[in-house]
């Protein structure tokens, strides 16, 4: 202080200083509303994922009873819930991982009935085309609606036997392959389109070649 007066140095300087520091508090501030949003979202995500996580929950819960449900009788009448598992049709690779960990079922060989493979084996494939070939298979099994013919069948047990006895080479589809691999996948995606049909199609036909009676009252034939 000289003759009374303030001194304040160089005034330019301070009011840089001022400014400097209304930006930095400016700059905070986009920050927090950045980091506010970014737990907005993070919050958001944890609700997905609780949700996705119960809903893979409920899912497997009704994969579950999709396999009981098979081995008890897959024509049996059922309460709504397990109805709509048979609605799902077939997922080998969710069926799959219900025979694993401490829960897991303990007949494999219902598994194998649906999709022709150790369910553990499953778990191990990447390649879609295979898992939809299985999935097919267990759709046709289980349909209250489809009914396959033993062509059919035969040739996805043709298809899987060859596929295990490539051990389980998943590249048979790669470039136009000509294995035999490749041969009984496409014979099989054939039998789908040819062998499998409708059960009142199927039931049509039975009936009208079953026995009728002719005018003179003899048991025949028509076919």
């Amino acid at each position: 202080m000289s003759g009374g007066e303030l001194f304040v140095g160089n005034p330019g300087r301070y009011a840089n200083y001022k400014m400097d520091q209304a930006d930095l508090w400016a700059r905070v501030d986009v920050q927090d509303n950045k980091i506010a949003s970014q737990d907005i979202k993070i919050a958001s995500l944890e609700d997905r994922v609780s949700s996705l996580t119960s809903s893979l929950d409920a899912y497997k819960l009704l994969r579950n009873r999709f396999i009981s449900t098979f081995k008890g009788d897959k024509l049996a009448n059922v309460t709504d819930g397990a109805g709509n598992a048979w609605a799902h049709g077939g997922d080998a690779v969710v069926d799959a991982s219900l025979y694993r960990g401490s829960e897991r079922r303990r007949d494999p060989s219902a598994y194998e009935r649906l999709y022709g493979m150790d369910p553990l084996r499953v778990l191990s494939i990447n390649h879609k085309s295979t898992i939809d070939a299985l999935n097919l298979h267990a759709w046709v099994i289980v349909s209250k609606h489809k009914i396959g013919t033993t062509t059919f069948y035969t040739g996805f047990g043709e298809f899987i036997k060859l596929f295990q006895e490539s051990d389980y080479d998943e590249s048979y589809l790669d470039d136009g392959g000509t294995t035999g691999v490749t041969r009984a996948y496409w014979s099989f995606l054939r039998c789908a389109k040819d062998e499998v049909r409708d059960v009142e199609t199927v039931e049509e036909e039975v009936f009208t070649s079953s026995y009728t009676v002719n005018k003179g009252g003899v048991a025949s034939t028509e076919r």
